[in-house]
């Protein structure tokens, strides 16, 4: 048996720009990997693709980006044999922190490594793309300039810092936020001042260029989401967001700054750090 620990991340920062001839959009996002954790365990089994999953809701069958993995990693190898997927969800589903795309990584290489296929870096990128446009970011992760449709990464050299997540226990539909968007953004400019203050550790300063495509429309179907940005902010945040399309949020705080949900908020908050990399292990 192989078991897996893979992160989640957050998006510091989201521009969906033009849409493409593909029907997908270039986007342009800071992706950072967060100690929050999924744990996946492989058993060889005769045949077929078996998961097994501790969060009721999360489907075990094609429709799971685990499995779809799975099934492309045999499709693709040509390896006969089976497996059993064991997951175990500390990453919330549909709070727009990539655990899905995660899992779905951490597949490719569990099964690389129990299978002994020796498949290189840019096979495991080809299968994960795939998977999703996200995904390959997972392969091996690390604070990235994301750009295209998420998939052009670039290596960032960002030091570790606090974060307190806000997961307010529902998710948000992507394709639903996607449908439902009312303009597009050019966030050239505005990301490159965001991740040159992020570099330097100028954290006041992010709040000035931090920026989701995705807040107009998800705040106005949640205005809650946008309450907690403000309660942030007014409880000392130097800067605070939306996690990909939702729905998630995000806050950085002086260390010396400690908070508490308001007596009847839904949902909980989290503090993590952010990992300077993390091979999936």
């Amino acid at each position: 048996m192989l078991t897996l620990r893979t992160p989640a991340k957050v998006n510091i920062g989201l521009w969906v720009e033009k849409k493409r001839p593909d029907g997908y959009h270039d986007l342009r996002s800071l992706f950072i990997p967060i100690e929050l954790f999924d744990k996946l365990s492989f058993t060889i089994q005769t045949k077929g693709i078996e998961l097994l999953c501790d969060e009721p809701h999360v489907p075990c069958d094609s429709t799971n980006l685990v499995w779809k993995a799975a099934d492309l990693f045999f499709t693709y190898t040509g390896v006969r044999s089976g497996v059993i997927i064991r997951l175990q969800k500390e990453i919330p589903v549909g709070h727009g922190l990539g655990g899905g795309s995660s899992d779905a990584a951490a597949t490719l290489v569990g099964l690389n490594r129990l299978f002994s296929a020796k498949l290189t870096i840019d096979e495991l990128f080809s299968l994960a793309l795939e998977v999703g446009m996200d995904c390959p970011f997972f392969l091996s992760p690390k604070p990235s300039l994301a750009l295209g449709r998420g998939e052009d990464l670039f290596d960032l050299e960002i030091e570790s810092f606090d974060l307190q997540l806000y997961l307010p226990g529902f998710g948000v539909s992507t394709p639903w936020a996607y449908k439902n968007l009312e303009r597009l953004t050019n966030g050239e400019d505005a990301c490159k001042l965001l991740l040159k203050a992020l570099l330097e550790r100028r954290y006041k300063e992010l709040r000035k260029w931090l920026y989701n495509t995705f807040e107009e429309v998800v705040y106005r179907r949640h205005p809650e989401l946008s309450n907690i940005i403000d309660w942030f902010y007014k409880e000392g945040a130097w800067f605070a967001g939306l996690s990909g399309s939702g729905s998630a949020l995000y806050a950085a705080f002086p260390p010396d700054v400690e908070i508490v949900l308001p007596e009847g908020t839904a949902g909980c908050l989290l503090r993590v750090k952010t990992l300077e990399k993390w091979g999936v292990v």
